[in-house]
């Protein structure tokens, strides 16, 4: 319970940028470590060694395995063979990053970009395709003598949802970057909940997501990102586009007919690592919301996401090829 009580009660740290960056930004603390290896078990995953970790790297962390297990283990869904340049955007703790690299062995260069610097992990220098950049995606696209148009292989993104405020422009970037016939991927979660039976719209009926959906749309942020990246990716001239829906369901015993999806539901339910508990008054900063507001609306929120039959959540991945170039 002690444990459970430091998720809320903590008061977290925030990206100091201009983006509407919504998850919190914690430093790392010496002797941190994500483990030495991306390929554990049946599914890519990278297990916590040391006990000291923050907690939004641990959320992270959790976050990864969980998703690298609702997927079945395919972190990449595109049919990309024998990349020279890779670049996953928003790499955080450089996770994925570490994964493509090993996916990729032949590959000259793999980049991860955050806006945070990455935590450099034991074996980083054994990788001699790895490289971390701190920086904002869209500037190095514009200028950095590393992007320029038509040099990339492989664009990979994932949950961009809480810090991107344009979408259409990080899509036409990718594509710019990319090579002719090179492929994008980006997954992303739809921010809402969904019933199976469709008995109720919670976006429509539930105040606290009501309120969380508009305070991102007042700070740019397209909340509905999993669904809309296949519309964003043709606008900006990608080809071959496919979508594949992950469904995540709020309750415990669908894992034994799916038991892929148990430790998504885990990380879900109950708003465990209290994400939407700090989320919320970060959305709902500057829209006339009281403290007094802000907390019924966190109390409403954990009924919302308390397991309950029937409710799921939708994780999206869409892929999309660079047209090859006309002889």
């Amino acid at each position: 319970m002690a444990e459970s009580m430091d998720l809320f009660s903590r008061t977290p740290t925030f990206h100091d940028t201009d983006a509407a960056y919504i998850l919190p930004n914690e430093k790392v603390p010496p002797g941190f470590s994500l483990g030495s290896s991306c390929l554990n078990g049946p599914y890519y995953q990278i297990r916590l060694i040391v006990q000291s970790s923050p907690v939004e790297h641990a959320r992270l962390l959790d976050q990864h395995n969980s998703l690298v297990a609702l997927v079945k283990g395919r972190i990449v869904h595109a049919p990309v063979s024998s990349p020279d340049t890779v670049i996953d955007v928003g790499c955080g703790t450089g996770i994925v990053t570490r994964c493509l690299s090993s996916h990729f062995p032949t590959a000259r260069l793999v980049y991860g970009i955050d806006l945070c610097p990455v935590p450099i992990q034991p074996g980083d220098d054994k990788a001699s395709n790895l490289n971390f950049i701190c920086g904002n995606f869209r500037k190095l696209a514009e200028s950095d003598a590393r992007f320029p148009p038509e040099s990339v292989d492989y664009v990979f993104s994932r949950l961009l949802l809480c810090g991107m405020t344009d979408w259409p422009g990080y899509v036409r970037d990718a594509f710019r970057v990319l090579k002719p016939g090179g492929w994008a991927e980006m997954s992303d979660y739809v921010e809402n909940m969904f019933y199976t039976d469709d008995r109720i719209a919670p976006h429509v009926e539930w105040e606290w997501l009501r309120s969380i959906r508009a305070g991102g749309a007042s700070k740019g942020l397209d909340l509905d990102a999993g669904l809309n990246i296949y519309q964003y990716m043709k606008d900006a001239g990608f080809v071959d586009i496919q979508r594949w829906e992950y469904r995540v369901p709020c309750w415990r015993s669908a894992g034994d007919e799916r038991p892929e999806t148990r430790p998504m539901t885990e990380h879900i339910i109950g708003d465990k690592w209290g994400l939407y508990w700090h989320m919320l008054p970060k959305l709902l900063d500057g829209m006339g919301y009281s403290q007094e507001d802000v907390e019924k609306l966190r109390m409403d929120m954990r009924r919302g996401v308390a397991e309950e039959e029937g409710k799921e959540v939708l994780f999206c991945v869409t892929i999309g090829r660079k047209p090859d170039k006309e002889t």
